[in-house]
């Protein structure tokens, strides 16, 4: 499996979960068009199967993503690139990243109404997550 050749950018902001992921999926289908890359204080490497979780989300909501890159920043710390095994984990990846916009734009306004944000945000964006139309 190789790497995918667009990334979307998890914001720093929101704190991801990783931890080893032991039963790694069979044969995986071709490569994702489309991972996520991150910043994180720990070095993985190449080929290692990581579950990724958002603390505040239910592990329903949890995803499995291989390892295809993970260089040292500047500042010290990593940037993670990750790929996706198959569509459904895709799927769940650009889900959990869409909740952690929604997220963000929330934090910037927290006298608004949340829920009403969160409409706002989806009906806005939802339909051209990621912006680089894949």
């Amino acid at each position: 499996m190789t790497g995918p050749q667009h990334y979307l950018q998890h914001p720093e902001q929101v704190e991801l979960e990783l931890s080893a992921l032991f039963n790694a999926p069979a044969t995986p289908s071709p490569a994702q068009p489309l991972g996520l890359q991150l910043h994180t204080t720990h070095y993985y490497p190449d080929g290692k199967w990581l579950r990724v979780q958002a603390p505040a989300l239910p592990e329903e909501l949890s995803l499995q993503a291989r390892v295809v890159g993970c260089d040292r920043c500047p500042q010290g710390d990593y940037l993670l690139k990750l790929a996706f095994p198959d569509q459904e984990q895709l799927f769940r990846a650009r889900m959990l990243e869409q909740i952690c916009q929604i997220s963000l734009q929330q934090q910037r306004a927290p006298h608004e109404d949340p829920d009403q944000q969160a409409l706002d945000w989806i009906e806005a964006e939802a339909a051209h997550f990621p912006p680089n139309g894949l």
